[in-house]
């Protein structure tokens, strides 16, 4: 059964009164489907890239332990370093979130066909980066534009919680229909549905421009400033590569 309850929270930096739809969050109606694809990041040899710590579809957290349930996407970053926008895209909110390590900021962000020089596919694309500092993300705004290679915010701990290794948690998902919702989960938190949204490992949307290799390695994309990226496919590497 579905139960509907007002809630009070930030979207994109402003309060927000909405109609939130409340279910289990464990439903199978709600749960997204995991598969693993195999993919595993191929770093370019010119550059020192800070490596992917957690792949989609893994069973293992960070800090080796055993997950609870398999993981929605990749998970990367050191203390410090800047997160950078893999593509040009639209924000959709910046909120104060909760998945069970504490109260933190996310940020999502859609990318349509163009933003990726796409002509095919899905019409749409959300990235959204988890594990946030909500501090440094609430001066953004729904429907304001991003760049590709944008610094969006700083790898933190999950929860701001220094009991838990740094890391950025980015999620993508693939949507034919813009049917944005809100609820709130089961820590009372704000978090966004699209029913038509699937989820995708990111590293198929970094490895467009060239094919995986038959072992399955994609060779990682860094992003270059200044460099022109208007014939690019799909997304460049989120964290900083330094030339060695």
């Amino acid at each position: 059964m579905l139960l509907f309850r007002y809630a009070i929270f930030i979207v994109a930096g402003f309060f927000v009164t909405l109609t939130v739809t409340m279910g289990n969050a464990t439903d199978s109606d709600d749960t997204p489907t995991v598969t693993p694809t195999g993919l595993k990041p191929n770093y370019p040899a010119g550059y020192n890239c800070t490596p992917i710590s957690s792949p989609y579809g893994s069973w293992i957290d960070v800090d080796g332990t055993r997950r609870d349930e398999i993981h929605t996407g990749v998970d990367v970053g050191r203390l410090g370093e800047w997160i950078l926008a893999p593509a040009s895209g639209t924000v959709r909110a910046a909120w104060k979130a909760n998945w069970k390590w504490g109260t933190e900021g996310a940020l999502l962000i859609q990318h349509d066909r163009d933003d990726l020089n796409l002509t095919k596919g899905p019409k749409f694309y959300y990235s959204e980066f988890d594990h946030l500092d909500f501090d440094e993300i609430k001066h953004f705004r729904e429907g304001q534009k991003v760049k590709r290679g944008q610094r969006l915010a700083r790898v933190t701990h999950p929860g701001e919680n220094q009991t838990y290794l740094p890391e950025v948690h980015w999620e993508v998902w693939k949507a034919d229909h813009d049917n944005l919702t809100w609820r709130t989960n089961r820590y009372d938190a704000p978090d966004w549905w699209n029913d038509s949204a699937e989820l995708v490992d990111p590293l198929s949307l970094l490895g467009l421009n060239n094919p995986p290799t038959e072992d399955k390695s994609v060779a990682i994309v860094p992003f270059v400033n200044g460099k022109d990226y208007d014939g690019f496919r799909g997304f460049t590497y989120i964290m900083p590569c330094t030339p060695k």
